[in-house]
Order: C-alpha cells, then sequence, then structure tokens
C-alpha cells in the first residue's frame, strides 16, 4: 500500500482561535488523503532535521509577529512578537522545507515566516509604513465570520499563477486579519497578489519548483463558503503525495 501523505501544521496551543482554526486547516488536508500531525510552536528547532525526514509537507500557520532582528531590523513600537522559541522552531521547519524541496504552505504569520525564511524581509506595521494604506486589521473576533463584510477586500492577481489557476474567473476578495506582510521576498518565492495600496497579499516558488506558497489571509475560514479556496490545500497534498510515493 503506498504511503499516505504525512503534513505537519505548526499550531500556537495558547491560541484563543485554536480549535476553529485547527479544524479547518486539518478538514480539507484529511479530505484529500492526508494524516495531519500537529507541531507545538515551542517544539525545540533541533528537532526539525528528524521531523523533515519524516513529513512530507508543512503548513505554518497564522499567529503574533515575527521578531525584526530575524531579518535585520530595529523593533517597530507596534511589533507584537511571539516567544523567541517559536519563531526559531518554524523559521529553522521551513528554511529546511525550502532547502530540501518539502511542499510547504503558509498562512497569515506563517506566509511572512516563510518570506523571512528565505531571506526577505517584513512590513513591520502596514497602518504606518504604508502610504495610503487599506484596512487590512479588524478585530479578531470577525475573523472566523464567513460572509464578506468590512474584513474582506479585492486582490489583483498575478496571471499564470498558482492562486490565478485556483481563483478561476471569480472574484478574487479575500478576508484581512493582519497589521504586518512581506516587503521583500528572498530567493525561491516571488509576489503573485496585491492589494490595492501595494500590500503582497500572496507569494509562490516557481511554477516549475517544488510547491511553496504563503497566503496573508486566512484560507482557513473561506473554503467553507467558496470551494475555490480548498486549492491551496488541495494542490499541498497532491504535491506532498509525489514526495509520499517517491520514497
Amino acid at each position: 500500500m503506498a504511503r499516505r501523505p504525512r503534513i505537519g501544521i505548526t499550531l500556537e496551543l495558547d491560541d484563543p482561535l485554536l480549535l476553529p482554526v485547527e479544524r479547518n486547516l486539518r478538514e480539507p488536508l484529511v479530505q484529500e488523503g492526508a494524516i495531519v500531525i500537529a507541531l507545538p510552536r515551542d517544539t525545540p528547532p533541533d528537532a526539525v532535521p528528524d521531523l523533515i525526514a519524516d513529513l512530507d509537507g508543512v503548513l505554518v500557520s497564522g499567529g503574533e509577529d515575527v521578531d525584526p532582528a530575524h531579518y535585520g531590523e530595529e523593533r517597530h513600537p507596534k511589533v507584537n512578537t511571539v516567544p523567541p522559541a517559536h519563531d526559531a522552531f518554524e523559521l529553522a521547519l521551513s528554511k529546511a522545507a525550502l532547502e530540501q524541496g518539502v511542499p510547504i504552505l503558509g498562512i497569515c504569520r506563517g506566509s511572512q515566516v516563510l518570506a523571512v525564511a528565505d531571506g526577505g524581509a517584513l512590513v513591520q506595521d502596514v497602518p504606518s509604513q504604508v502610504d495610503d494604506a487599506h484596512t487590512h486589521m479588524v478585530d479578531w473576533k470577525t475573523l472566523a465570520e464567513a460572509e464578506p463584510g468590512e474584513h474582506w477586500h479585492p486582490v489583483e492577481v498575478e496571471p499564470g499563477s498558482r492562486l490565478a489557476g485556483w481563483i478561476g474567473d471569480g472574484e478574487p476578495l479575500i478576508n484581512s486579519f493582519h497589521h504586518q506582510a512581506v516587503a521583500r521576498t528572498g530567493a525561491r518565492l516571488r509576489p503573485v497578489a496585491r492589494a490595492a495600496d501595494g500590500v503582497i497579499e500572496a507569494t509562490e516558488s516557481a511554477p516549475d519548483a517544488p510547491y511553496a506558497v504563503g497566503l496573508q489571509w486566512h484560507n482557513e475560514f473561506m473554503w467553507r463558503r467558496d470551494s475555490r479556496w480548498l486549492g491551496p490545500f488541495v494542490d499541498l497534498v497532491a504535491a506532498a503525495r509525489i514526495r509520499a510515493e517517491s520514497r
């Protein structure tokens, strides 16, 4: 019997949204045949080599800010970092996945972790550092609301990207709950979606490179309303399955 793809999801166990976030991340992966493994953010970084050897895919979930020291900048007053151990683990895991071609999807903070792990940098506070910035940050209680409201806005998507394929001819309308964003991508990723104010909303690896995608929005709270947003999860499992079958 072929090995089922194993996908690790990084999770903040103290997150007040843990239950709906975990469920909404896990269900589409399980539906596609993956085995999902929870990876607490306080996992020691020295466990990463063993984890990467066992995993066929990685999903880095949302949360608070990456310490700007990881991309060589002084801390902005609005930055609210996670415990150092959490950054250390997720950055090490993401870097290893990128370097070894392990399929990886980053959502919100996860997208930012992915960019920093790849040598990029972040906008530390969109409202104060981006001219004429759209309102990207709203009360977290609205995040789980499936229907579009003040926390949704359109994005401009690069034709030919994976993201464009998932969206198809439908309106590229996404939810928004972040005060940081990717400012500069690294060696493996490229911007593929921007808000009207120029803020990078999605990044991807090249089409012929191993699957690596960063979504600034919370895709896990969109797919039940609009099945197009299952695409990133479906393709993550498909890429992980190829890796699993090659073992």
